[in-house]
């Protein structure tokens, strides 16, 4: 009977273990996703150099969040030396060449009108830390930036900041 309750526990055990194996690597996968599908939603001119925020809400039709990005020297210097210029060719997401749904309207410099900003709306779904949302509400409001819009979204570079964000709602 010893022998019985032993192995049971052994296999319980064990199961339990495969069972936590199984959702790391399922979690694991979905993070690996979301940031594929998060760099995706970027034109390909702009050149993220790593990942601080992705984080969103969604339901069964609608969903709204925010992913932002540290942006590379380069993007910062060519920003630096050609300012919305150096942004005129990033109107379309790199991992979405035909859709139009994936195409940014062309490129403004900040401050962002209050009914165009989806970013603020992404901001609350995400769980940002207060330090960063107000970073990037300051640079919204505020000459220095630039932004452009899609459906459902916006984009804002933040050359003083070096922050390249993207919030959508809906």
């Amino acid at each position: 009977m010893a022998r019985a309750v032993r192995w049971l526990g052994r296999l319980l055990y064990r199961g339990l273990l495969l069972y936590c194996w199984l959702l790391l690597v399922l979690y694991l996968g979905f993070k690996v996703a979301e940031r594929q599908h998060s760099i995706a939603a970027l034109p390909a001119s702009i050149e993220p150099a790593g990942v601080l925020l992705i984080g969103s809400e969604s339901g069964l039709r609608e969903g709204c969040g925010v992913a932002v990005w540290r942006m590379s020297a380069a993007m910062r210097q060519r920003l630096a030396s050609h300012g919305l210029e150096a942004l005129a060719e990033a109107r379309q997401a790199r991992g979405h060449a035909d859709e139009p749904y994936y195409r940014y309207a062309p490129w403004q410099p900040t401050p962002v009108p209050e009914s165009a900003s989806q970013v603020a709306l992404g901001l609350s779904c995400a769980g940002a830390d207060e330090a960063l949302t107000q970073r990037i509400g300051r640079a919204q409001g505020s000459p220095g930036a630039f932004y452009s819009r899609k459906d459902e979204g916006l984009l804002l570079m933040i050359p003083a900041e070096g922050l390249i964000v993207f919030g959508y709602f809906g």
